[in-house]
């Protein structure tokens, strides 16, 4: 008996896999995009934003562009590193009403239910 009609179907199979795939991969690669796009957006209001505040700074006479790079390394170096970014370790919070540690992120006591303490608004 000749069963040669179940290869086409599977190569058929196979195709029709293929290509859904294919569409996958180009849904997923045009949310990639779309997330970059708003990144990128953000990080230029950002930057607008920050300059905005270094010339009003230098303009009320608060401090110049060289006293401006000077707090900025001494908050770098705040986290234990120059390396152009701001990153501190976030550590564990103990909850002022039972004294049992949270998460790093925790807003409320995942054992009593208490609002633990506000964090750095960074």
């Amino acid at each position: 008996m000749y069963y040669g009609w179940i290869h086409g179907y599977y190569a058929i199979d196979a195709s029709r896999d293929a290509a859904q795939s294919a569409t996958e991969a180009g849904s997923a690669a045009r949310r990639a995009e779309n997330a970059l796009a708003r990144l990128e957006d953000a990080l230029d209001r950002q930057g607008l934003i920050i300059r905005t505040l270094l010339t009003a700074c230098e303009k009320s006479g608060l401090f110049n562009e060289a006293g401006f790079r000077e707090l900025m390394n001494e908050i770098d170096l705040s986290d234990g590193r120059l390396d152009g970014k701001y990153k501190p370790q976030a550590t564990p919070q103990s909850c002022p009403n039972c004294g049992k540690t949270n998460g790093k992120r925790a807003v409320s006591c995942m054992y009593c239910g208490v609002q633990l303490e506000t964090r750095d608004i960074m």
